[in-house]
C-alpha cells in the first residue's frame, strides 16, 4: 500500500510539474515581450487574437499544473512529516527528485545554449530587434528563470534529504545516474563545440585557394553557435564533474563515491569514445598520406581534397586527444588513491577487452586485405585492373594495420600482465573475449572453407573458371590464413590460462592440507605433544539440532579429520570457556 501510494503521488507530481513549468514560462515570455514592445514602440506589436490565444493556453497549463502539483506534492511532504526517515530513504522519492533534476538539467542546458547563442547574435549583429521581440532572447530567458527556480528547489530538497538520512543503495545510484549523465552531455557539447570552433577558425585563417568565404552574417551565426555549445558544455560539465570529484575525495560515510561502479562506467565510456574518435581521425590522415605516397600523380589532388577536411581532422584529434589524456590521468590517479573493488575492476576489464576486440578486428581485416592484394599481384601480374586499384587497396589496408595493431596490443598486453592474479584470469570479460576470438576465427575458417569448396565444385560441374574466381579464392585464402594465426594465438592463451587454473587448484588443495595437518584434532583434552587446544562449544537447543550440526561439520571438513562431540553440563561449558586468571 505504501509503495502504491508513493508511485501515485510522485508519478502525478512528476507529470504535473512539467505542465506548470511550461505554463509559467509561456506567461513570463508574453510578459517579457510586452515589456520589450513598450520599450521599443516602432516595432511590430503582437496581434490581440494571438496574444489572447497564448495567454489562454499558458494560463490553462499553469492553472491545472499548479493545482495538481501542489496537491500531490503536498501529500508527499505530509508523508515526510509523519515518517521522515522511511520517506526520505524511499527509492521512489529519490527517483522523482533526481528525475526532475536530470530532465530539468537537460532543459536548462538546452536553454542556456539558446540564450548564449542569441546574446552572441545580438553582439555580432545577427539578431534584430524584431527577432528579439518575437522570442529570440525572451523565450529561452523565460524558460531559464522558471526551470531554474524549480531545479534549485529540488536540488536543495535532495541535499536536505541526504543530510537527514545518509543516501545509500538505490538512492545513491539514482543520484549518480543524474550527475554522470549531465556530465556526459556537457562534456560532449564541450568537445564537439571546441573542435568545430577550432576547425572553423583554421578555415578562416588559412582559406583554400580559389575558395571565397562568407565572412559576414553567415560566419557570425556559425561561430556564435559553436561558441555557445563550447561555453554551455563547459558550464554543465564543470559543474557536474566538480561535484562528483568533491564527493570522491570524501573518505568517510556510507556508499562512498570512490567505491562507485557507475563512476568507472562513465570514465571508461568517455575514454573509449575519445580514443575511438581520435584514432578514426588519425586514420583518415594516414590513409591520405599512404595513398599520396603510392600514387604520386594524385598527391596534389588528394591533398587538395584532404585540405577541406584537414582543419576538422586536426581540431578533433587535438580536442579529443586532450580529453583522452585527461581522463586516462584521472583513472590512474583515482586507482592509486582508492583500492579497486571487484565490480570496478570488472568495468576496466570490459573496457580493455572491448578495445582489444575492435583493434584485433581492424588489424585482422587490414592484414587479410594486404595479403590478398599482394597475392593477386603475384599470381596475376598481367591481368588488367582498374587504374591504381592495388595502390588504393594497399592504402586502405595499410591504414587499418597501422591503426588496428596498437589499438589491439596496448590494452591486450596490459591485460596479459594481470593474468597472474586468478581473479583477473577468471573474469567473465576475459572469458567472453577469448571465446569470442575463438568463435569468430573458427567461423571465418568455416566460411572460407565452404566458399572454397563451393568454387571448386562449380568448376568440377562444368563452370568456367574466371579471373574474378581467382581473386575471390585469394581473398578467402588470405582471410583463412589470418584467422588461423589469430586462432592459434588465442588458443595458446586459452591453454595457458587453463594451466594456471590447474596450478591454482593444486596450490589451494596443498594449502588446505597443510592447514588441516597443523590444526589440532577437535575434542576434549589436548594431545600429549601439544600445549593448548581449541575447543568449540555449541549450545544446541535439542539433540536433533546438535546431530544435524555435527553432520554438516563432517561434510565440510577435509576427509580424514575426525569430528567428535561430547555433551557437557552448562556449568562445565562455562568453566571451560572462562578466560584464564
Amino acid at each position: 500500500m505504501i509503495v502504491a501510494r508513493r508511485v501515485y503521488q510522485y508519478g502525478i507530481a512528476f507529470a504535473a510539474i512539467w505542465m506548470l513549468v511550461n505554463g509559467l514560462a509561456g506567461l513570463l515570455e508574453v510578459l517579457f515581450e510586452g515589456v520589450v514592445e513598450a520599450l521599443l514602440p516602432p516595432l511590430i506589436s503582437l496581434g490581440s487574437s494571438e496574444l489572447a490565444d497564448r495567454v489562454s493556453l499558458y494560463g490553462a497549463l499553469t492553472g491545472i499544473g499548479l493545482i495538481t502539483w501542489v496537491i500531490h506534492w503536498g501529500l508527499a511532504l505530509r508523508a515526510v512529516t509523519r515518517d521522515p526517515v522511511a520517506e526520505r530513504r524511499s527509492g521512489i522519492r529519490k527517483l522523482y527528485l533526481y528525475g526532475v533534476l536530470l530532465v530539468g538539467g537537460l532543459i536548462l542546458t538546452y536553454e542556456i545554449r539558446r540564450l548564449v547563442f542569441d546574446l552572441l547574435g545580438v553582439l555580432f549583429g545577427t539578431v534584430t530587434g524584431t527577432a528579439f521581440l518575437y522570442g529570440e532572447v525572451t523565450e529561452p530567458l523565460a524558460m531559464l528563470l522558471v526551470m531554474g527556480m524549480f531545479w534549485i528547489y529540488h536540488l536543495r530538497l535532495a541535499g536536505r534529504d541526504r543530510l537527514a538520512v545518509p543516501e545509500v543503495g538505490a538512492g545513491a545510484t539514482l543520484r549518480r545516474w543524474c550527475v554522470y549523465l549531465l556530465a556526459l552531455v556537457g562534456l560532449l557539447m564541450l568537445l564537439f563545440g571546441t573542435s568545430n570552433l577550432l576547425a572553423r577558425l583554421v578555415e578562416v585563417a588559412m582559406p583554400r585557394a580559389g575558395v571565397q568565404l562568407d565572412t559576414g552574417r553567415w560566419l557570425a551565426t556559425d561561430v556564435a553557435g559553436r561558441v555557445a555549445s563550447l561555453l554551455t558544455g563547459l558550464l554543465v560539465w564543470a559543474t557536474a564533474w566538480t561535484w562528483s570529484t568533491r564527493q570522491f575525495r570524501q573518505i568517510g560515510g556510507a556508499d562512498l563515491e570512490r567505491e562507485s561502479t557507475l563512476r568507472k562506467v562513465y570514465l571508461y565510456f568517455v575514454l573509449f569514445f575519445s580514443i575511438s574518435w581520435t584514432v578514426w581521425n588519425i586514420g583518415q590522415v594516414l590513409y591520405v598520406l599512404v595513398r599520396s605516397l603510392l600514387i604520386p600523380s594524385q598527391a596534389g589532388e588528394l591533398w587538395s581534397t584532404a585540405q577541406r577536411e584537414l582543419g576538422d581532422t586536426l581540431a578533433h584529434v587535438v580536442t579529443f586527444g586532450i580529453a583522452w589524456a585527461y581522463h586516462a590521468t584521472v583513472i590512474t590517479r583515482e586507482s592509486a588513491a582508492a583500492p579497486e573493488r571487484h565490480r570496478q575492476a570488472a568495468i576496466r576489464w570490459i573496457y580493455g577487452y572491448l578495445v582489444a576486440v575492435v583493434g584485433a578486428l581492424t588489424f585482422g581485416s587490414g592484414l587479410s586485405g594486404t595479403i590478398a592484394t599482394l597475392l593477386d599481384l603475384l599470381v596475376r601480374p598481367g591481368i588488367p585492373h582498374a587504374e591504381h586499384w592495388w595502390q588504393e587497396r594497399l592504402s586502405l589496408y595499410a591504414t587499418l594495420i597501422v591503426v588496428g595493431l596498437p589499438v589491439w596490443l596496448l590494452p591486450w598486453l596490459r591485460l596479459q600482465r594481470e593474468v597472474v592474479a586468478a581473479v583477473a584470469r577468471r573474469s567473465l570479460a576475459r572469458r567472453i573475449y577469448l571465446f569470442l576470438a575463438l568463435g569468430m576465427t573458427v567461423l571465418t575458417l568455416l566460411g572460407t572453407g565452404a566458399f572454397t569448396l563451393y568454387q571448386l565444385l562449380r568448376v568440377a560441374l562444368g563452370e568456367t573458371w574466371t579471373a574474378s574466381n581467382t581473386s575471390n579464392l585469394l581473398e578467402a585464402a588470405s582471410a583463412a590464413a589470418v584467422a588461423g594465426l589469430l586462432l592459434a594465438y588465442h588458443l595458446r592463451v586459452f591453454q595457458h590460462d587453463a594451466a594456471l587454473a590447474r596450478q591454482d587448484e593444486e596450490a589451494e588443495a596443498a594449502e588446505a592440507t597443510r592447514l588441516a595437518a597443523a590444526a589440532p584434532a577437535p575434542g576434549i583434552g589436548a594431545p600429549a605433544d601439544a600445549d593448548t587446544v581449541t575447543l568449540l562449544v555449541v549450545r544446541a537447543a535439542t539433540a536433533e539440532q546438535a546431530a544435524a550440526l555435527r553432520a554438516q561439520l563432517v561434510a565440510a571438513v577435509p576427509a580424514g579429520i575426525p569430528v567428535e562431540t561430547v555433551r557437557l553440563p552448562a556449568a562445565e561449558a562455562a568453566r571451560l570457556l572462562r578466560p584464564p586468571g
